[in-house]
């Protein structure tokens, strides 16, 4: 029994750009292995270590402590109590 391997081209910067972008904690996992294996697939000099380097590091603290976004306050008008 023969084994063939499936090749894929390497994703573009835009394609790596929104697979990291929509993370959330329960794919966040999930994306980390992607993206580890995207970067054990290239040379080690390649320009885009440093950053999936990044990117693997915050798909780790996204899986364990959620998304905490920017941090700031929305900027919502504030609206009356209701009646009761």
């Amino acid at each position: 029994m023969s084994r063939q391997l499936h090749t894929h081209e390497l994703p573009s910067d835009n394609e790596l750009r929104q697979l990291v972008g929509a993370a959330t904690p329960h794919f966040a996992p999930q994306i980390r292995e992607r993206l580890s294996a995207l970067a054990a697939a290239l040379p080690s000099d390649d320009a885009r270590q440093p950053w999936l380097e990044s990117q693997i590091a915050r798909m780790m603290q996204i899986g364990r402590g959620g998304e905490l976004g920017d941090g700031s306050v929305p900027d919502l008008p504030t609206r009356a109590p209701l009646a009761r």
